[in-house]
Formats: structure tokens, sequence, C-alpha cells
């Protein structure tokens, strides 16, 4: 049960309207609600339809003197009424009126309440009928409409009994000097013998929509921020011109499309969005903490990490609110903590691929290996996984040693993949021979596939002759890269190196005239790449044309750049593989040998291997 009150300094502003409309969207959204009529100098919630009641019953008032006269608490359920059935969704409305109106002025003249509260427990009071509401309906929400002003006694609807309190306001200067004292005293309740954290939505209410061209709402809100400490612009509702409203028509059940319908809307989901116990609003409060919005209102909110504790205990059982919290774990870098979620969403049902993807990158990292593999597999097997989970799926099995060619390229989640997902897919295998002949399986039928446009064949053929060459298939490769007809002349620097050691490969001759075109391009070209898999590429070919002094250059700005920008792995053209910085040193130091002793020496990608 969350309880939310509806206050104003001051009348005029739409309170009661906002309230009524409020509760009507909870309950068509399938919420159990109980609205509560405390604004006893002028009620009237029961005079709109939808909440009046089947048959008329005591209220507020009525139970606060029943007691004052017995010095009882009475049964609640005799004081609140049924609503009529509203929505499909399990939804309900009740309404605890302020009382009969036949004798209202009479019973109201009979309670003193600063009496109640001082010497006949009126707190205490309160407190049973708070405990009642509960036992009676089990309600989701409880909404009260709170008397304006100072007058809400002892704080029963601003301190007392609510979770949240949603302020109404009119950007004047009346409602800003009132609203002060009002908000500090809420605020002082996180502070006092109660330790009770209240949420504060504030709502600038009935504003007219019109150009602010001198900037009077601008400065007004800018003065309601600084002088009540908001951390954002308040919500607006928007004074909205209906003949409709003089017959009090309840906007969100008759016209569910209007602005006005959206504004109360927006304001039911910052409601729910701070309902730790309301799923839709544990969901939403992730989502926002995800996304690292600073959408909370003041400061004696429970902090962050209380917030998510208490979500998760009141979700324990809930898969997807563990998961969502698991991601959000992992995202604030708590791996352990994330983990235990993932672990306890699954056995709560919530078994869809993304969460099994989850816990196989935790279960890898903590070397869980049998595990992480059954988990990556799991997700591959399954349908409609996107392109980037069945990437990292297979980039933890290919990890593992355990990716299964025939299997990977065949499971669900590979062959639902379009062209453009599985050429992604194939570019990530490249750390290992094993890695591509994985490559070869999944980039040959692209490059077969008859309707490929220009873009994708190019880029096809390129990776598809890369990973020949990584095999040592340098012939296959050296038909890839020069395209059938072609002058070497004709081609640009990337395809005219990889043809040229292609060549190489494939005959064992050093084909002088192939590297030359790479080197007159690059001395001809102020565009070049600066990367250190360029410069070792750019280091063979100039040996290979004999330019030993601007080969060995070559070959120290490929050692600075692999220095200088730290990087973890390069693609180096000595083994045609993506390798760690070491390994790429390593082969950057045979290749700057061959050059200073020009020798001819065979690359990695082709030794022990047999090239066809």
């Amino acid at each position: 049960m969350y309880i939310t009150t509806f206050y104003s300094f001051k009348g005029g502003v739409g309170r009661t309207m906002a309230l009524v409309n409020a509760a009507v969207i909870l309950a068509l959204r399938g919420r159990r609600v109980l609205v509560v009529d405390f604004d006893i100098e002028a009620p009237g919630l029961d005079t709109f339809d939808v909440l009046q009641p089947r048959d008329e019953v005591p209220g507020l008032i009525n139970f606060v003197a029943d007691y004052v006269m017995s010095g009882e608490s009475p049964d609640v359920a005799d004081y609140i009424g049924n609503c009529p059935d509203i929505g499909e969704e399990g939804g309900g409305l009740w309404i605890m009126p302020s009382g009969k109106s036949d004798t209202y002025a009479a019973t109201l003249g009979q309670i003193n309440w600063i009496d109640l509260y001082n010497y006949r427990d009126g707190y205490v009071l309160f407190e049973d009928l708070r405990k009642q509401w509960w036992e009676a309906l089990r309600p989701d929400y409880v909404l009260i409409d709170s008397r304006t002003g100072h007058t809400d006694s002892s704080g029963i609807c601003t301190r007392q009994l609510p979770d949240s309190v949603i302020i109404l306001f009119f950007p004047n200067e009346q409602n800003l000097r009132g609203l002060t004292q009002v908000v500090r005293d809420i605020r002082a309740e996180s502070d006092g013998p109660r330790d009770k954290s209240i949420a504060l939505h504030f709502v600038m209410s009935n504003v007219p929509d019109l150009d602010d061209e001198d900037l009077i709402l601008k400065d007004k809100i800018s003065a309601f921020k600084q002088e009540l400490d908001l951390k954002r612009d308040p919500m607006v509702v928007h004074r909205y011109d209906s003949l409709s409203l003089l017959n009090q028509a309840v906007f969100s059940k008759d016209r569910p499309r209007s602005r006005l319908t959206q504004e109360y809307s927006h304001l039911v989901q910052e409601i729910i969005a701070r309902n730790w116990k309301d799923r839709e609003g544990a969901l939403e409060y992730i989502r926002r903490a995800r996304g690292h919005i600073r959408w909370l209102e003041d400061n004696s909110i429970l902090t962050h990490v209380q917030s998510l504790e208490k979500i998760e205990r009141s979700h324990q059982e809930d898969g997807e609110v563990l998961y969502r919290l698991a991601k959000l774990k992992e995202t604030d870098r708590e791996s352990e903590a994330a983990a235990q979620l993932i672990n306890q969403a699954i056995h709560h049902g919530y078994d869809l691929p993304d969460a099994y993807l989850m816990r196989a990158r935790f279960r890898n990292e903590s070397n869980e290996l049998i595990g992480a593999e059954e988990d990556a597999w799991r997700v591959l097997d399954s349908k409609h996984v996107t392109p980037p989970m069945v990437r990292e799926a297979a980039r933890i099995l290919a990890g593992l040693g355990k990716s299964e060619p025939e299997r990977l390229i065949k499971s669900n989640a590979v062959s639902s993949l379009n062209l453009n997902g599985k050429a992604r897919l194939a570019e990530t295998y490249n750390r290992s021979r094993d890695q591509l002949l994985i490559a070869v399986a999944l980039w040959e039928p692209i490059v077969a596939f008859p309707d490929l446009g220009s873009g994708m064949r190019s880029r096809s053929r390129h990776n598809l002759g890369l990973v020949y060459m990584g095999l040592g298939q340098c012939a296959k490769a050296a038909k890839l890269f020069r395209k059938p007809n072609s002058k070497v002349a004709e081609m640009g620097i990337i395809d005219a190196f990889n043809y040229g050691m292609a060549c190489w490969g494939a005959d064992g001759i050093i084909h002088r005239d192939i590297f030359e075109r790479a080197v007159e391009i690059d001395q001809s070209d102020n565009d070049n790449f600066e990367t250190a898999h360029y410069f070792q590429c750019m280091a063979i070919a100039y040996w290979a044309t004999g330019e030993i002094d601007i080969a060995l250059d070559k070959t120290s700005k490929s050692q600075k750049s692999i220095t200088d920008r730290r990087t973890m792995s390069e693609f180096s053209c000595w083994r045609y593989l993506q390798v760690d910085a070491e390994t790429f040193e390593s082969d950057l130091n045979e290749i700057r040998e061959m050059i200073e002793k020009n020798e001819i020496r065979k690359p990695a990608f082709l030794v022990e291997v047999d090239p066809k």
C-alpha cells in the first residue's frame, strides 16, 4: 500500500481534479485504489460520477467523531464505499468520503483536532486507520485529498500518513511564500523521530498555455526551484478550456487521448516510479537509474543503494525485476552482486537469452568454464537473438575454444541473422586459426550469394581473402584481392599490398611490381593511415621494392605507434591475425631483422602450412 497526498497551499489549482484523474488512471492500469476525502472544509470527491459509492456510507469525519464518542477505533470498512467497476485489468476504486452530507456540519463541529492529537491519541488513531485500510481492502494506492493552507492539523495528510506528497501550485508569489514552510516541514520528517522520508512531486497547475515572450514563467520557475530547492523543473498541468469540466468530466476515462490526460498520466508515472512495491514502479526506477537520470526531487529521499535494496526485497521472486537489477549492478561495476542477482533471476523464471548471456559472461570471468559454455550455447540455440548478443556469445565460445563451427553455423541464432549480421559476426573471428575456420564457414556463403550489393560484395571478398591468408591458402586469397581482368596499376593500396603478399605466399616469389603499386600510393596520398598495422605493411612493401632505409623507418613508426597508443591488440600482416601487443611487437622485430639482413623469410602465416 502506497499513500500519496494531493496538497495545495491555495485552492483553484485543480488539486481534486488531478487526484480523481490519477485514481482512474491507476484503476485502469489494474491497481486497487482507495481515495480519501480529507478536504473537510470543502469536501466533494463523491460528487464525481466515477467516485460515487454504490451505497451511501459515512466518511472520515464520522470515523473520527465515533472514535471521540467511544474512545475506540471503529471498523473502517463501515466508512468506505465501493465505486462502480472500472477498466478490464482487475483494478478497482473505493472511496472514504468526508462524511454524510445531511449531518456534515454538525459532525465536523464536534471534532477539535488539536484536542484529538494532544489528549485523545489522535496520532495512534490515524496509524490504526492506515493499518485498517490495508486489512480491509489491500489497496495498491491510497490517494488523499488534503486540506489547503496550513490547516493540515499535526501534518496528518502531509507528514504522518503519506509516502509521497503531490504539491500543486499556481506559480505566483503567494503560493511560493506559503509553500516554503510546508515543504520545509515535510522534509524535516527525515531527520525527525519518525525518520520518515517522504517523496515530493511538484506540479505547476492551471498554467496558461501561452508564449513566454517576457520570460515571466521562466523567472517564476527559477524562483520556485531556488526557494524550494528543486532539482529539476516542476511538472506542468496546463489550463484546459473545456465546458466539460463544468460537469466534472474525468478526462482520463472519457477522453484518454487528450493532452490533459497525458499530463495526468505523467504525474501518475512519477508516483508509480517512487513506489518500490509496485512492479512497474520498480522497473521504472531501475530504468531511470541505468540512464543516470537525475530525477529525484528531494534530498530526503532514500539513498540510491537503499532504494535498490528495497526493490530487491519487494520483488525477490520476480525474475525480470531481478534481471534488471543485475544489469544495473553490472553497469555500476558491482560484478559479484550482479552475478548473484542473475542467478536468482534465471531461477525465478527469467530464462530469456539476454539473461543467459549475462550469466555466461560472469561465469567466464570467474572461470566457471563449463557453465559459461552451456549458457553461451543456450543463447545461440535461441531464436530472436539480436546480432550483438550473437557476437558476444560466439566470442565467449571462441575464447573457450568451444566454437564447434558446424554447430555454430546451424544454430538458431546465427541462422536467423541477415547477411550483414553474419558478416559482422564473421569479422570477429580473426584471433586464431581455429577461429578462421569458423570465419571461412560464414564468409564463403556470403561471397557466393548471387544478389550482393557492390559494397557488401567488396567487403565480403576482402575479408574472406584475409581469412584465406591467415590459413595459408594464398592462391585462393589472390583471386579475391584482384578482380578479374583488372590491372595492378588500377588497384588500391590495400588490395595491392594484400595481393602482393598473397602472390608471395602462393609461389614463393616477391613480386616487386605489385608492391611498387602500394608504395606509389603511399608516397602520393597525404591521407594515409597512421596505425601500427599500416606502418608494418608499408615496411614490408618498401623492403620488397628495395627501399631499405624507408622500410626501417616504417618499422620504427610502427613500434612507436603501438607503444604510444598503448594498443591492446592489433592486426598483424605477418600472420594475418588480430594479435596482442606483445605478439605484434615480436612480428615487427622479425620483419625488422629480415629488412636489416635483406633476406627473404617465410611469414608466420605460411609456417607449417601447405598453401593451396
